[in-house]
């Protein structure tokens, strides 16, 4: 029997030319649009392996349109946009990809975002463009350096201690936050990273980085309050998940002057939600970066991305366990501890 395998949207190349070795591959070929839900049903519907990815969900009434449906195989760590439970019941392996490399590239994105609304490229991109240089010291665009600043990273996690270790490199000192404190050594190894509390970091840093993972904990953490105790001369960077930051706060902490600046990968409102992204508000600022979630938009990234998604498809038609199950329970084992909530 061929196997049928359907990818929602196009992937890299090297990942589709194994696909298609593997059996009849379908992919939505627009990179433009998302394919419509309804055609999305009828696709899916004689397919043997559903290739997952974020834009895309795959709700209890895709998993359950997949009459023939044996595997789902997500291009993502966690997954939240397929119906896990749904497949579950069906006994399919829903399969994921692990952390490391996404967070890599993850840091070394937030600090590109942390350097280009901290120095103001974009606006000096414009003024250039526009042909308003007229002087070479002008005090038109003038920036904030990196080296001699307080950087302070709230969830030291695996991205922002990647990120630490970046800033470090720049000059910069680093204040953390994260719900279990590191080690003196682990500390030390960050450059001498020292944890604080919540307020205190926002009291104290230049520059604040939300790098934590979006939990019931950490949703709606960064709000009025915390953005209120910020410096004048403070900027604010999200590449974490848009419902840690209250974004109506933070433009009108922008609006106001109370803060510097902010730079922004993620947004309250994200594909494949209607109006997705930042609000007109935000977008009317000069002072801040909107990036549309692109913290693991590198090629080589994305490429290993997709590889190690048809890793998985491999191993399972070949009779082996995938490597990255989300929902182990229907290989009899014991449910993954994910507080992951997006």
């Amino acid at each position: 029997m061929t196997t049928k395998i359907f990818v929602p949207q196009p992937i890299p190349e090297p990942a589709a030319e194994r696909l298609r070795a593997l059996g009849e591959l379908t992919m939505f070929p627009h990179v433009d649009r998302r394919i419509p839900y309804e055609e999305l049903l009828e696709a899916v519907q004689d397919k043997h392996v559903l290739y997952a990815l974020g834009e895309i969900p795959y709700d209890k009434a895709v998993i359950e349109a997949a009459g023939e449906l044996k595997l789902v195989a997500a291009m993502h760590v966690s997954a939240k946009f397929v119906d896990i439970a749904a497949a579950t019941r069906r006994g399919i392996p829903v399969s994921g990809i692990p952390n490391t490399g996404l967070a890599k590239t993850t840091a070394e994105f937030t600090l590109a975002l942390l350097i280009a609304t901290a120095w103001r490229l974009p606006e000096a991109d414009r003024l250039l463009r526009e042909g308003r240089w007229q002087q070479n010291q002008s005090m038109a665009i003038n920036g904030s350096r990196l080296y001699g600043k307080q950087l302070g990273i709230v969830g030291m996690g695996s991205i922002g201690q990647l990120l630490a270790r970046k800033a470090v490199g720049c000059g910069m000192s680093i204040l953390y936050n994260k719900r279990n404190r590191l080690s003196p050594a682990e500390e030390m190894v960050l450059g001498g990273a020292e944890y604080r509390s919540l307020e205190d970091l926002f009291r104290e840093s230049d520059i604040v980085a939300l790098t934590p993972a979006l939990t019931k904990g950490t949703k709606g953490l960064v709000g009025a309050d915390l953005i209120a105790l910020m410096k004048a001369s403070a900027i604010l960077i999200n590449t974490s998940r848009g419902a840690v930051l209250d974004e109506v706060a933070l433009e009108e902490a922008l609006r106001g002057g109370r803060i510097r600046g902010a730079g922004l990968d993620v947004y309250q409102t994200e594909v494949p939600e209607p109006a997705a992204g930042p609000s007109e508000g935000l977008k009317s600022l000069p002072n801040v970066v909107l990036t549309p979630h692109i913290g693991s938009a590198a090629r080589e990234t994305r490429q290993e991305m997709a590889l190690r998604t048809v890793d998985n498809i491999e191993r399972f038609l070949a009779g082996q366990r995938p490597m990255d199950v989300l929902n182990p329970e229907v290989y009899g084992e014991a449910a993954r501890d994910d507080e992951r909530i997006g």
